[in-house]
């Protein structure tokens, strides 16, 4: 009897619980879930369903190519009454498991994440976000030679830059006239 009472305050607590899907499935399987959330009215026992994600940066074809990949591959993050049904309505969705230490549901030894660790894994998002925007390569008024487009081989002046887009806004003095023109961060390079 005393462990039917231990079980009804712990459903009624939120946990953080770890799911392992599919390496490049996670938003396919976030969406999926949301839908089961939405359809089967668990609001009150499924919080927030979360993918830690990094922005990556990289150059295709001269062109800047900016992705979200996720920080923690195949995992995803779910604010959760502990309910052995639940889980087992969104393992038999998808290609979904609970991680758990024992050999089954049932031994209720999920793994779980305390606050401490969410937030230190929000606190490792933001501080990659605010080092990217410090890792802006040009500042205004900083003299540049574009090296690719039609404007090849001109050089021209910072005029604003736009990290979030990786652009940046040059001021080149064409036929005579200064003409403001918006170019990629890998179209141009520092004059020295």
């Amino acid at each position: 009897m005393n462990t039917e009472k231990k079980d009804n305050t712990e459903k009624k607590e939120k946990k953080w619980i770890v799911f392992w899907t599919l390496s490049g499935k996670e938003k396919k399987v976030k969406k999926i879930m949301e839908t089961i959330v939405k359809e089967k009215k668990l609001e009150d026992k499924v919080g927030r369903i979360f993918i830690p994600t990094e922005t990556v940066v990289s150059i295709v074809k001269k062109q800047r190519v900016v992705k979200e990949k996720p920080l923690f591959r195949g995992y995803i993050l779910v604010e959760m009454v502990p309910d052995a049904e639940i889980m087992e309505i969104f393992r038999s969705y998808g290609a979904l498991r609970p991680l758990i230490k024992g050999s089954s549901l049932e031994e209720k030894e999920i793994i779980t994440l305390s606050e401490n660790e969410i937030s230190s894994i929000l606190e490792r998002i933001e501080k990659e976000k605010e080092k990217k925007r410090a890792e802006t390569p040009f500042i205004e008024g900083e003299a540049v030679r574009i090296i690719d487009g039609p404007f090849s081989e001109f050089t021209g002046i910072v005029e604003e830059v736009y990290p979030d887009r990786g652009k940046l806004k040059v001021r080149v003095t064409i036929f005579g006239r200064t003409t403001p023109v918006v170019l990629d961060f890998t179209q141009v390079q520092r004059v020295y």
